[in-house]
């Protein structure tokens, strides 16, 4: 699970150096790591306007697919023309910007707003608590995650033992964020969540930047330990199932 870290000299959202020649086969270019929750959430977005885009499997280890950026956390967007996109949420609003401005801009409906910083600040460190509730849900996370991800055989090997350790630390440190136990957690926050979700989407009719934002959290925790939590929600798991059919991932 990535974690949307910055350098200190790098910043979110467009930067004002153009990098084309970071784009890659003339298609708007994401770098990425597979299983990425930040990842998914834009790869959600492009899949539902059926926007073709190239994409770059970024080494988990050494990120040298991202030498080239100050911002060294995935996902990154380079657009045709090379404006540079740092930021799962910042990304899917200029995607969205580009193509068909279908939900509002940041700071023009808070509640949007609210969900979005919400698939960030609690949802993404409420599934972190619960894959990554015990050494052996760890290992068994990080053997999905190094066999997907761009890891070499060594490094599969260092990241998934030695990995589930520094995981399960990673693990209890968000579990302290929450009074609830990780699975308990999970289940009050999905109850909250629902609580956003108008008629079929957060957007109502159709998705908007929360619906995106928070299926792409919960996308990356399909096939690991409590996404059972997920698809026994009587809210969520609706949502869930029209979002994938939405977004093709």
């Amino acid at each position: 699970m990535a974690d949307e870290k910055d350098k200190a000299s790098a910043t979110s959202g467009v930067q004002d150096t153009l990098v084309p020649e970071r784009v890659v086969d003339g298609l708007p270019t994401m770098y990425c790591f597979e299983t990425c929750p930040f990842c998914f959430k834009v790869k959600a977005l492009l899949g539902s306007r059926g926007i073709e885009y190239s994409k770059v499997e970024v080494d988990p280890t050494f990120k040298t697919q991202l030498k080239w950026s100050e911002w060294s956390a995935v996902p990154v967007f380079v657009d045709i023309d090379g404006t540079q996109v740092n930021d799962s949420n910042y990304i899917l609003h200029y995607i969205d910007s580009k193509d068909s401005s279908s939900f509002p801009r940041e700071g023009e409906d808070p509640e949007q707003d609210e969900w979005m910083d919400f698939s960030n600040l609690i949802l993404g460190k409420s599934i972190v608590a619960v894959i990554y509730k015990s050494y052996r849900t760890s290992v068994q996370a990080l053997d999905y995650v190094t066999r997907i991800d761009n890891f070499s055989f060594g490094a599969r090997l260092v990241n998934k033992w030695l990995g589930g350790i520094i995981m399960r630390m990673v693990g209890k440190s968000r579990a302290k964020m929450f009074e609830l136990p990780p699975r308990e957690n999970l289940e009050f926050q999905l109850d909250h969540m629902s609580s956003g979700i108008k008629s079929d989407y957060f957007g109502g009719e159709n998705p908007n930047g929360a619906d995106f934002a928070n299926y792409g959290i919960l996308r990356s925790m399909e096939g690991l330990y409590g996404f059972d939590i997920v698809e026994s929600h009587s809210t969520v798991w609706p949502w869930y199932q029209r979002m994938k059919i939405s977004s093709g991932i």
